[in-house]
């Protein structure tokens, strides 16, 4: 009986081993499908706040100053502040017409389509507020905000818009035009008329 007390510790012993082995290759994998994740989910927030700057611009006839005014205003042009996944924090760069390179074109905005002879109806624009979103001890806004991007400077595992570096990551009016033409629905199901 003794003897066989031995073989079941090292069993034991065998299979503890494999088992830490098996964990320390799957870990790296399922680290690496995280940040996978993480890295979807910052494309799909910085589009979420590149629409709806396009849509705040659409809408008042210039860029918000600050991201919480585009909740803030009614009628909101954005449903939530998002935060940074990759970071986790609420604080995001911001590309600004002062700070980063203005966009070709958006100097004084198009109407949609660019039809000829269009006069837009004049739609109301908020006063920016002062101070709203200022950096600590600062009177004067941030804006006007053109786009966003992640603070992290890790090196990313895909590359988007050429960049790997979750910094240069820009998401601006002009990202959503690259993103291509919306996929099309396809032909009309059967019973449907146009």
């Amino acid at each position: 009986m003794v003897k066989s007390r031995g073989y079941t510790l090292v069993a034991l012993m065998i299979g503890l081993t494999i088992m830490a082995i098996l964990i320390a290759a799957v870990l790296p994998l399922a680290s690496t499908e995280a940040q996978r994740d993480k890295e979807d989910e910052l494309i799909f927030r910085g589009l979420q706040y590149a629409e709806g700057i396009r849509t705040f611009r659409r809408r008042y006839s210039r860029y918000p100053n600050t991201l919480k005014e585009m909740y803030e205003i009614r009628p909101r042009t954005l449903r939530k502040l998002w935060k940074d996944p990759i970071t986790n924090s609420d604080k995001w760069g911001l590309i600004t017409l002062t700070t980063g390179a203005p966009l070709t074109g958006t100097a004084s905005p198009a109407p949609p389509g660019g039809s000829a002879g269009f006069v837009p109806t004049p739609v109301p624009s908020p006063a920016p507020t002062p101070g709203f979103g200022a950096p600590p001890g600062q009177g004067q806004p941030v804006g006007p905000i053109t786009g966003v991007y992640s603070l992290s400077k890790k090196k990313a595992f895909r590359l988007f818009d050429g960049r790997d570096t979750y910094n240069q990551w820009q998401f601006t009016e002009q990202t959503l035009l690259n993103q291509g033409p919306p996929v099309s629905p396809g032909p009309p199901g059967p019973g449907v008329v146009h």
